[in-house]
């Protein structure tokens, strides 16, 4: 695929040809389907009202015509009456002839006395001998029945038939005088009526209570007479429903056919119609038909205009692609596209030009903004540096490059910077770091910032570094300045605690001496050992106290090291006994066991020794200082609290400030409690000053525990 194609289903042309085509057809489809819909319904109950009114109309001829028969066969004149059933035989026979003559249904009168004895018969057959036509059996003739009507039978030729039986009266008197019966060949009445015009496919018949058919028009009912019985219609019929305005079923050949019957009061017959299904249903197709041409017609029209719209509407818009396509090759935001039009495509075309001049202008900008961002980004003393989330270097500024060097790309940082403290560089911001570099030790603080994901640079962090070799190096010198002030003022009271065991020794050595030149009576050997014993033993106490000052004064790595907080805490205590001896105070020290933290050993005891110091000076004689250690959830808590003279609020607020005391001069430095509360901050641990005035005053020191000192314990 081409860089500037796209899929042809993407095309806005095709959207406009889908949309078009959808808006016709939609509506064309369902206001045809509900059209359609509408005059199918109508159509077949045109159907089945148009075969209903043929069923019922036939129904009624046929009965009409057996009623005009009945009519036919019930004399009204005395004369005719009489000569029926007088003893003329020419008479009567006239009068019989007359009749058959009359009804072409009649196949056979005869006439009864009123005994009920044959007396006369006719046939239309005059060949015939009596009682040839037929098999069934003679009716039986009552004064109850005078117009009754047998049951349908079959001819030996297999014509259906039935007699129709009259009584003949007196019509003066009303004096019964016998019966009159016509034979009626069905056949020939009803192919009388039936020779009507039927639609293609459409068939008729008739049927009795029993399912019999009597008459058809379709002669393949004749073999299929039983299957016909099983007709829905049929069936209902010999249910005892007496009519069925239309429905659809299948017949004795198995086609689908709309069908509907009617039933007779005399003789209770049925009345049947049938059409194939798809005979009946051609004006429904041809309707259909019609829709679907007006619908392709209608969609190809529909087509064509949407074509035309199409591209009449698209091409403009091809055209603005194209110019964008070259302005984003080219990168020439100084060029304008073409307007070929005022329509909105054409305000459209204006505007994007509109928006070009302001890209390019704010293009201007971000290249200034981005040569100056790039300035100050060099020009600051910081060292900065992009990571990916596995903490390799992606990109980094000048002054990192001064530092480390200049090919690092995709380098793991700590692997880069590799110096003290440098092991999970993101742990936390504020860590001071030592680096060598160039033979020479520098130190940096860490600050790192996580970015958004979507980035350009794909950057997880951004880490800064900033250069405070001169920092830590000044709060070092501060430190030691506060520690050697501090010996300064211990050494007049380590002095007085070398003078004790001194003066024992002295003591001991002059007394071994002077009895070492009598010469009546010299010292015992027994005697000679103990003296050395003591003089040791004051000399080993000298080096302890020696020992522990030079080891506070010693100078120490600045790295971090597990430390026992009550440990070290006791000998920094041990130095300030005299001090406390010459107040005549007390230090009361409680610490718990295993009190582990990360820091430098000669630091925290400087943190103590300060503390304590002042504690001591604002304590007056006689009073107590309490010391205390304690571990609290994952927290060391140590807590010095003195009950002297207090710190004034005005001056609580200044306390931490560097040389700040309200110490005689020769007194103090006021680097105490700032050099503390930085060691304490530098541990990572909290410093709180808690003073009122004539009460005393509480410093709370906070520590994180740290549990690998516990383990190795």
């Amino acid at each position: 695929m081409k860089e500037n194609s796209i899929p042809w289903w993407m095309r806005i042309k095709v959207h406009f040809l889908l949309f078009g085509i959808a808006m016709s057809i939609l509506p064309l489809f369902f206001l045809g389907y509900l059209g359609f819909t509408s005059v199918r319904q109508n159509l077949q109950m045109d159907i089945y009202e148009q075969n209903f009114d043929q069923v019922s109309v036939l129904a009624r001829e046929i009965q009409d015509a057996i009623a005009t028969i009945e009519n036919s066969l019930t004399f009204t004149k005395t004369t005719t009456v009489h000569a029926l059933t007088g003893s003329d035989e020419a008479s009567r026979q006239l009068i019989l002839e007359t009749l058959l003559q009359k009804e072409p249904s009649l196949k056979e009168l005869k006439v009864y006395d009123a005994n009920f004895r044959s007396i006369a018969q006719i046939n239309r057959q005059a060949s015939a001998p009596p009682n040839s036509s037929t098999n069934a059996p003679e009716p039986i003739l009552s004064s109850e029945r005078l117009s009754p009507i047998s049951d349908l039978y079959f001819s030996q030729e297999g014509q259906p038939e039935i007699r129709l039986t009259v009584a003949i009266q007196d019509p003066m008197d009303g004096k019964f005088l016998g019966h009159l019966q016509g034979t009626i060949e069905l056949t020939t009445m009803i192919n009388r009526y039936f020779n009507f015009h039927l639609d293609e496919g459409k068939y008729v018949f008739l049927v009795d209570r029993s399912g019999t058919l009597i008459g058809q028009t379709d002669s393949d009912l004749h073999f299929h007479e039983e299957d016909l019985r099983q007709a829905p219609a049929v069936q209902s019929f010999m249910a005892g429903e007496l009519f069925s305005t239309g429905s659809e079923y299948k017949n004795y050949a198995g086609v689908n056919v709309i069908g509907a019957f009617t039933s007779m009061d005399t003789p209770n017959w049925g009345v049947f119609i049938e059409q194939p299904a798809h005979e009946a249903n051609k004006p429904i197709f041809e309707l259909a038909l019609r829709l679907i041409m007006i619908a392709v017609l209608i969609m190809v029209l529909v087509m064509i205009i949407s074509i035309s719209f199409g591209l009449k509407v698209v091409h403009p818009i091809e055209n603005l692609e194209s110019q964008v396509r070259r302005i984003i090759q080219t990168g020439d935001l100084e060029s304008h596209i073409p307007i070929e039009s005022w329509d909105e495509i054409g305000r459209l075309v204006k505007s994007f030009n509109q928006l070009l001049n302001s890209l390019d202008q704010k293009n201007e900008n971000l290249k200034n903004e981005k040569e100056l961002l790039t300035t100050v980004v060099d020009g600051v003393g910081a060292g900065m540096v992009l990571l990916d989330s596995e903490r390799k270097i992606l990109w980094w500024n000048t002054k990192f490059a001064q530092w480390f060097g200049q090919q690092f790309a995709h380098l793991p940082c700590e692997q880069v910077i590799a110096g003290q403290g440098t092991e999970d560089i993101l742990l936390e911001n504020g860590r001071t770091i030592s680096v060598f570099l160039h033979e020479e030790r520098r130190h940096f603080r860490q600050m790192y910032y996580e970015l958004s994901p979507d980035n350009p640079e794909n950057a997880a962090y951004l880490l800064l570094l900033d250069d405070v070799t001169q920092e830590v190096e000044m709060e070092a010198r501060m430190i030691e300045t506060d520690k050697m002030a501090a010996i300064g003022l211990l050494a007049s009271g380590v002095a007085h605690e070398i003078n004790n065991p001194l003066a024992v020794v002295a003591a001991y050595s002059e007394d071994l001496l002077e009895r070492l030149d009598e010469e009546d009576s010299g010292p015992s050997q027994e005697e000679i050992k103990l003296g050395f014993d003591t003089v040791l033993e004051q000399i080993v106490r000298c080096k302890q106290i020696t020992d522990g000052l030079l080891g506070f004064a010693r100078k120490r790595d600045s790295g971090s090291d597990l430390i026992d907080l009550g440990i070290a805490s006791a000998q920094t205590l041990g130095l300030l006994e005299h001090k406390a001896k010459q107040k005549h105070l007390h230090i009361q020290f409680h610490s718990e066991n295993s009190l582990f933290v990360l820091g430098n050993e000669n630091e925290w005891q400087q943190v103590v020794l300060n503390l304590v110091t002042n504690a001591l000076d604002a304590s007056s004689e006689g009073k107590a200082i309490d010391v205390r250690g304690y571990r609290e959830g994952n927290t060391i808590q140590f807590i010095i609290q003195d009950y002297g003279e207090g710190i004034p609020q005005d001056h609580l607020k200044k306390a931490l400030d560097p040389f700040f005391t309200t110490k005689s001069p020769g007194q103090g430095t006021g680097l105490g409690l700032y050099v503390s509360y930085g060691i304490i901050v530098k541990m990572h641990g909290e410093m709180a000053l808690e003073s009122t005035e004539g009460q005393g005053t509480k410093v709370k020191i906070s520590l994180p525990f740290h549990e690998a000192g516990e383990q190795s314990s």
